[in-house]
């Protein structure tokens, strides 16, 4: 039985050629390893329901568990009937890591005399999803409860604290003129809560918030399937002890628009091209000074540019179908910022940087209900048993 043929081997040459100056694609959404293969690209997949909640109604019974580089995400989703679904992430990784972060370093200093340790505990963050599917419309909804807390008793000193962030996103897909469109908005509550130290103040957050919105358009055109998307989330907080808020206000904002197109050129195989720009901005301000509210905005601007290719191969060897892939990704970014203070305004802007060249490949494999997709970027591996996670895989099985 031949398993590749020639038209296959000569697909394999392509890829191993594309995947030379492959880095992971860094977006705010976990991936799955065949993402990760294809340099995150913005392609059909179930890994899609991070960003979207309604993409759950196009990956019915369908359970997904992620390991290694990719993240540790894991997708259940079950059908009730035709028009309902129900389904839980878990392992997403925070909705805003920077007020997160914040938070626990914030009950680290607080709790730093009864636990010399620190905050120690795991954000556990379990997704409740529901999927409306009314053909023309569809409705996705997210609701998740990110927690983290413990309680220490040292010598007699007692501690409590704990940080959450409650909230929903909602998520819609239409069909508009041959063009499938999506939207969605997430708003969260932050918040932290410290108390039990002798003769210190409750510690809390003044006026957190957390909120999310975008929206994508996919359609055909001239042989390709394109997309264009627009995403924005931001965090604001400030530190508040007692009845006293600090006098720093802080926010967080990532903006990130994309392009992208798939396409065959071969009867098996999937091309990809894509572009991504992401706006990160870290705001501090004092509203509470008196004059001119001093503030500093530090930037930071990222351009990837992607492509990435797949191919599947019927009944191969043991297997009821066998996909090799590879992308490339090549990374430009800049820093700036921007500082107030008494009406003087400073502007700083830094060279821009650019990715260095690293392979990246990866396979799939799939029998009966089971799919196994693999990745590897070697370029990263820094010694055979230390440095970053290198390899990505996932599991896929539906029922």
């Amino acid at each position: 039985m031949r398993i590749f043929s020639k038209a296959g081997l000569k697909l394999a040459a392509t890829v191993t050629l594309i995947s030379i100056g492959t880095a992971f694609a860094q977006f705010s959404a976990p991936a799955n390893a065949r993402i990760s293969a294809l340099a995150g690209a913005h392609v059909s997949d179930i890994s899609g329901v991070y960003r979207y909640p309604v993409m759950m109604t196009g990956y019915l019974d369908h359970i997904q568990a992620n390991w290694g580089a990719a993240g540790q995400g894991f997708i259940g989703i079950k059908s009730v009937s035709e028009m309902f679904s129900f389904g839980v992430l878990a392992n997403q990784g925070p909705i805003a890591p920077d007020l997160t972060i914040a938070g626990l370093n914030a009950l680290n200093g607080y709790a730093w005399p009864a636990d010399p340790d620190g905050f120690d505990g795991q954000v556990v963050i379990p997704h409740f999803l529901l999927g409306f599917d009314l053909g023309a419309v569809a409705i996705g909804a997210d609701v998740f409860l990110e927690y983290a807390g413990y309680s220490v008793d040292n010598a007699g000193v007692s501690f409590g604290g704990s940080y959450s962030n409650f909230g929903a996103r909602l998520s819609g897909r239409f069909d508009v003129a041959g063009a499938n469109v999506m939207a969605k908005f997430g708003l969260g509550v932050p918040s932290i809560n410290a108390e039990g130290l002798s003769g210190s103040a409750k510690l809390s957050f003044d006026n957190a918030l957390y909120i999310e919105a975008g929206a994508e358009a996919s359609a055909p055109i001239g042989g390709a399937d394109w997309v264009l998307g627009l995403s924005y989330t931001r965090s604001d907080y400030r530190l508040k002890t007692g009845n006293t808020s600090d006098i720093n206000a802080y926010a967080s904002s990532r903006l990130n628009g994309y392009l992208g197109l798939e396409f065959n050129f071969v009867e098996t195989a999937v091309a990809t091209l894509g572009y991504s720009l992401t706006r990160d901005a870290r705001t501090v301000k004092q509203p509470g000074a008196s004059g001119d509210p001093s503030a500093s905005d530090p930037i930071d601007y990222r351009h990837d540019i992607y492509a990435g290719v797949e191919n599947a191969w019927e009944k191969a060897w043991i297997f009821d179908s066998f996909q090799l892939r590879g992308g490339a990704v090549y990374t430009v970014a800049a820093t700036g910022s921007t500082a107030s203070a008494a009406g003087n305004k400073t502007s700083v802007s830094q060279p821009a940087r650019h990715s260095n060249v690293r392979p990246i490949v990866g396979v799939g494999a799939s029998k009966a209900f089971a799919t196994v997709d693999v990745a590897l970027n070697p370029g990263e591996w820094v010694g055979l048993f230390t440095g970053p996670e290198v390899a990505a895989a996932s599991l896929t099985v539906k029922f």
